[in-house]
């Protein structure tokens, strides 16, 4: 019998493509995408952590006409101290931080404010003053974003609101150094925006908030900065002189020191 040469070459052929198609298969299954980072290290919370900072705070002074703002810096430290955990009117677990300050050249520390923590493997929510902010939210990954304001009810409070970002996740940090303690590298963290409704960089205003999360170690940095701009109408046009503001403020939380169990 002769033998079907084209018949032969069309098996071949289909024979060759099914092996192809079952190594690309078996090509897909070893590439596997890694999981997201669940990001629960990056703020341990537990009864006995603690961290101080030194804070650096500038105010200016409210301008005028031909007067601009006058800056008012002054630096002290604060300590947060988780002491307590406890059950919440939810029933849930939560944790008491309390925030000392101390002034220099005092050496005492003296309460500040307490705050609520909750800390899961969704997220990590602060009570501060009766207010529930959403700080961080698991797994983490670059771009992604949330509403920092959820529990809160303002114009923030809707369920598309993209309030607050991270970014730089696991990324190394260094903070700046102050004028008693030297700057200091973190090799693991990562960072977290206002974004949205949240922010605004214009001719009228700058609002950002910005908080680096160092990875089993917590908060290292913590930056916010309020800037509502002086100006004035001349010839129909507004003018705004440098270095003035209706309202100014300024703050830089600095990680000095800190303990984690």
């Amino acid at each position: 019998m002769i033998p079907n040469t084209k018949a032969t070459a069309r098996r071949t052929g289909l024979a060759i493509a099914a092996l192809a198609l079952a190594g690309a298969f078996a090509g897909c299954k070893d590439k596997t995408e890694p999981a997201p980072e669940t990001g629960i290290d990056y703020y341990p919370v537990a009864v006995g952590n603690y961290w101080t900072y030194a804070v650096a705070d500038t105010t200016w002074s409210l301008a005028s006409m031909g007067i601009t703002s006058v800056a008012r810096p002054s630096a002290y430290r604060f300590k947060e101290t988780v002491t307590e955990v406890f059950t919440d009117a939810a029933g849930q677990k939560a944790y008491r931080l309390v925030r000392a300050k101390q002034v220099p050249p005092a050496t005492t520390w003296t309460t500040d404010s307490v705050f609520v923590l909750s800390a899961s493997a969704q997220s990590v929510i602060m009570n501060r003053n009766n207010t529930r902010t959403v700080e961080l939210i698991f797994p983490v990954k670059d771009g992604r974003s949330w509403n920092f304001n959820a529990f809160n009810n303002n114009f923030n409070d809707t369920i598309t609101a993209e309030t607050r970002q991270y970014s730089r996740t696991g990324q190394p940090f260094t903070t700046g150094s102050t004028p008693t303690t030297p700057a200091k590298a973190y090799p693991t963290t990562l960072t977290t925006m206002n974004t949205g409704a949240a922010t605004e960089n214009s001719l009228l205003k700058r609002i950002s908030y910005q908080q680096v999360f160092a990875k089993n170690v917590g908060p290292v940095f913590r930056r916010r900065v309020y800037l509502a701009f002086y100006n004035y109408p001349v010839g129909g046009n507004q003018v705004y002189p440098v270095n003035s503001y209706f309202s100014a403020f300024s703050r830089r939380e600095t990680l000095i020191d800190y303990h984690v169990n």
